[in-house]
């Protein structure tokens, strides 16, 4: 209730766990449905969007307004897998709608600046393919949209003004 007074987004890790101790039963994200119900007027940031459970998490934000999917730690799969991209970004889209799809990286340790190159140039280059478009009704991405999931979300989320123009 606190959080919620004081218009702080919780995130939450959600998908798989491959982190030893972590437990994978607890980052289900069938869990943030509770909470989204007990507290509507909490924002609620599931980080990885759910993967590999992303359709669960697809479900509870299409039910939950005050959810949102970050695109944490799976964009690199632009570059490196775009179809996999593709499915999980055209996906939450379907589910969510653009406004609440978030970019991120979750990665800022030794080794980073190659993983967060390929987050940013994959994202930027990325291109929803015209078969996922026609098979899955998947809408490209405009230039606008990826404004909105590069920081124009996360912005409005915090509540906050961006100093720079954003893609």
């Amino acid at each position: 209730e606190k959080v919620t007074e004081l218009q702080i987004p919780i995130c939450f890790h959600t998908g798989g766990s491959w982190l030893p101790p972590g437990k994978g039963k607890n980052c289900l994200p069938i869990q943030i449905d509770a909470v989204a119900n007990d507290f509507p007027d909490m924002t609620i940031i599931a980080f990885h969007a759910g993967w590999p459970h992303n359709h669960e998490l697809n479900l509870i934000a299409a039910g939950h307004v005050n959810v949102h999917i970050s695109l944490s730690l799976l964009l690199p799969w632009c570059s490196t897998a775009p179809r996999r991209a593709a499915k999980i970004i055209g996906e939450a889209v379907q589910f969510a709608g653009v406004d609440r799809i978030i970019w991120g990286t979750d990665y800022f340790g030794p080794g980073a600046e190659p993983i967060m190159r390929l987050s940013v140039e994959g994202f930027r280059d990325f291109q929803m393919p015209e078969d996922l478009q026609e098979g899955y009704g998947f809408k490209p991405l405009t230039v606008q949209d990826k404004r909105k999931i590069f920081g124009e979300n996360l912005t409005r989320i915090l509540n906050i003004e961006s100093k720079r123009k954003i893609g």
